[in-house]
This record gives structure tokens, C-alpha cells and sequence, in this order.
């Protein structure tokens, strides 16, 4: 399901020296980089589960219980590699998946990239609150000594708290970051006053039509349903409910591979014992109509996705059930916001009216990397205003150096 790396550049991806890196940083840190999937244990996923509950970026993403159930073996090239940062007890302090590539467009310099996986929505990586200085030392001594002039990350919220504190170490250093590909994406919070607000008029009547056309097949209702070993029904109506459709006909949604919807299976009771996985149904009388399924880390949900039954396309479905899920995110443990996971222009930017931006961000660690970062930034924004006409701004923002969306208030 989530296990093949999505490559931006795989011819970029260089080859690795030695399957399993290993590095000390002052006799106090302990570096590892393991391709991945990789071998593991019971005290392996409690590190890692341990960490995740300690993480300045939360991120279900990057949860073992999301991405060990689902192993595969991946593309040869550009092997993604499990990197970790221990300290003297054994504790980890930072965990990301991992790619070494030659050059991007953004630094034409060996450095480390974000794997982004097929079914991933974000990227980052896992960092202790508590010491996450001390990790981003330790992060940078490894990077360097290791030829490295900087990580990237694709899909990176760029005013997240981890996006403020590794700017904040290279604006101390004078080194370059830089933000490429920035957009908005859909949000819910639960502390928005007005529950109605960023609605158009068009699309509020819209929803009225779409909800009085499904009242007359019965009574609407949405709620909110966990799955456990022994009940895993949301699982089997959500995996049907999204294979409906133009998904089904294209061939994406996870029930039109079986390998695929029994790694998802696999995820759904792993992150139910932690509650942390909710589905959002859409029902008339007794019969689910549409199925959203939310994953949870810490407070923060992501819309992972979203299936309907097309019988009920006249009644909008969809956006009822995206409508009703922000009237009602109270209900959902520990919820603050709602991450919508969706492309711009997906039909859940007319219902949900607040914007995460993300975009991919680049962080130098080296004088060199800085500078060839700079001139990559001057040669992209030189050719975009060249193919540009000039009444017409460009299309895609470079934020170069000490943003301030990277500088801004963090999530």
C-alpha cells in the first residue's frame, strides 16, 4: 500500500556504499541509517512508538503502526532508508525515512530527501521536543561527515514547529533554506467560531438541495466509528465505499488490490488499539452512503481518504459528509484540526475554509550546499519570469533564506 517510494527524480538517487550506515557524534549520539523495510522487534516499534508520543511533528505518516505492517520490497533504485538518532540510553530522538540523491533542482549537491510514499500526504521526520536542538546537532555533525549539503523534505507543512526550528539553525549558520512547489491545502479546526464560515452562498444552497434530495430517501444522520479485531465493519464498508466510482474504474483505490487493502487492514486494527483511527459515516436510515477515514496523531486528524456511493451523486454526498465533519469534530478524542490530505481544487476547499500551507523545503547544511542553493533559486525564478508573460505573476512562490512562512506561528 504505502511501501513503493513515489520518486520525483529516481535517476538522482544515489547508490548506497554499504547497506546499513552507522555513526557516533561525540561518543554521545548514536546515527543509523537502515534500508528500508527493515528487520524489526518488539523493542524496536516501542522506540519508535515512544518517540512518536514525544514528537515536536505529528505526523501518522511516519507511525510504525502505518508503515511497518505494510512492507514490501521496494524499487532498487533510490532504496529508502530508516534513519535514527539514539542518545547514550538507547532512546531514540529522531526517525525519518530517507533517501541520499546526487542533486535536485532546488540543490544540485549530494544531500538527503524525504521519501515520500505512494500513499503518504506528508513528509517530515520524527523529532523529540524535549532535546530536539540536541537531535538537529547531531542531525547536521551526520550530515556533514557524510558529504551531505543539506535535507529536503516534499509535502513539508512550512509553518509547522519543526519547519521553524531547522530554519532557525541555518539562519544562525547564514545558510540557505528554501521553499519550492507552494500551496494551500484544506483545514478543519475546532476553535473556528463560525461553523458556516468560508461557505459560499452557491455552495450553501448546494448542500440544502443535496441534503433535501437524500431526506426523501430517509433519515440522514453522520457519526463517527472506530474498528477493532473484533468488529472491523467501518474497515470493510469504508475499502467498498471508495472503490466505488471513478476510482474503481481508474483502478486507485486500495480494495482494487488485494495485497493493498489487506495492508490496510493491517494498519486499521494496529492503530486502532491506539485509537487512532476513525471513520466518518454518511448514512440514510441504517444504510452507510459515504466514508471518510480519519488518522489521528495526537491532536492532529488527517483525512486520509474519502469513498461515496454514486447511486446518491445528486445529493452530494461527498461534501455532506466533509460538511457535517466539521460541525462535528468535537466528537472526535483530543481533536484541534483536521488535515484534509487534498490536492488544491479538490472539492473539500468549498467546505473547509481554513489552509495549511505546504510546500518542499530545502535546508542547507554546508557553505556549498548554501551557495548552490542560491544560484539553483536565481536560475529557476530567472527562467519562470523569462516564460512568463508580464501581466501575469508566477505560479508557484520561492521563498528563499528566513521565510516568513517558515518564521511564522507554528502548528
Amino acid at each position: 500500500m504505502i511501501t513503493t517510494p513515489f520518486h520525483l527524480d529516481s535517476r538522482s538517487a544515489l547508490p548506497t556504499a554499504a547497506p546499513h550506515a552507522t555513526a557516533t557524534v561525540d561518543g554521545e549520539f548514536l546515527v543509523q541509517m537502515r534500508p528500508f523495510p527493515c528487520a524489526s522487534s518488539p523493542a524496536f516499534e516501542a522506540a519508535w512508538r515512544d518517540l512518536e508520543r514525544r514528537s515536536l511533528l505529528r505526523n501518522p505518516f511516519l507511525s510504525s503502526s502505518f508503515l511497518l505492517p505494510q512492507q514490501k520490497a521496494p524499487e532498487a533504485t533510490g532504496l529508502p532508508q530508516l534513519l535514527t538518532i539514539q542518545d547514550a540510553q538507547g532512546r531514540w530522538l529522531i526517525a525519518g525515512l530517507f533517501e541520499r540523491v546526487r542533486g535536485t533542482r532546488q540543490l544540485p549537491l549530494p544531500h538527503l530527501r524525504a521519501v515520500r510514499m505512494e500513499h503518504a500526504f506528508k513528509t517530515g521526520m520524527l523529532i523529540d521536543a524535549t532535546l530536539c536542538e540536541e537531535a538537529v546537532d547531531a542531525l547536521w555533525h551526520f550530515l556533514r561527515q557524510m558529504g551531505l549539503h543539506g535535507i529536503s523534505f516534499p509535502l513539508f507543512p512550512i509553518r509547522s514547529s519543526l519547519a521553524c526550528l531547522l530554519s532557525e539553525r541555518c539562519e544562525r549558520e547564514q545558510l540557505a533554506t528554501t521553499v519550492d512547489d507552494l500551496h494551500e491545502r484544506a483545514m478543519v479546526t475546532v476553535f473556528e467560531d463560525d461553523e458556516e464560515a468560508g461557505i459560499s452562498a452557491k455552495r450553501a444552497k448546494s448542500l440544502r438541495r443535496g441534503r433535501r434530495f437524500l431526506e426523501k430517501q430517509g433519515q440522514v444522520a453522520m457519526r463517527f466509528q472506530r474498528c477493532t479485531r473484533d468488529d472491523t465493519s467501518a474497515v470493510e464498508r469504508f475499502l467498498y465505499l471508495e472503490s466505488l466510482g471513478w476510482k474503481g474504474d481508474q483502478h486507485s483505490a486500495l480494495a482494487c488490490e488485494p495485497s493493498e487493502a489487506q495492508a490496510f487492514h493491517r494498519v486499521a486494527l494496529g492503530l486502532s488499539e491506539q485509537d487512532r483511527i476513525h471513520f466518518a459515516e454518511l448514512m440514510i436510515d441504517e444504510r452507510v452512503i459515504a466514508s471518510m477515514c480519519l488518522l489521528r496523531s495526537q491532536t492532529d486528524y488527517y483525512a486520509f481518504k474519502v469513498g461515496w456511493d454514486p447511486q446518491f451523486e445528486r445529493g452530494c454526498p461527498g461534501f455532506l459528509l466533509a460538511h457535517d465533519i466539521r460541525q462535528m469534530a468535537r466528537q472526535l478524542p483530543h481533536c484541534e484540526r483536521i488535515d484534509s490530505c487534498a490536492r488544491p481544487g479538490s472539492f473539500l476547499d468549498h467546505v473547509w475554509s481554513e489552509r495549511k500551507a505546504i510546500g518542499t523545503a530545502l535546508f542547507t547544511t554546508t557553505r556549498w550546499g548554501s551557495m548552490a542553493a542560491h544560484s539553483a533559486a536565481w536560475v529557476r525564478n530567472s527562467i519562470r519570469q523569462w516564460r512568463q508573460p508580464p501581466s501575469i505573476g508566477p505560479t508557484v512562490r520561492e521563498v528563499s533564506d528566513t521565510t516568513p512562512e517558515m518564521s511564522g506561528a507554528a502548528e
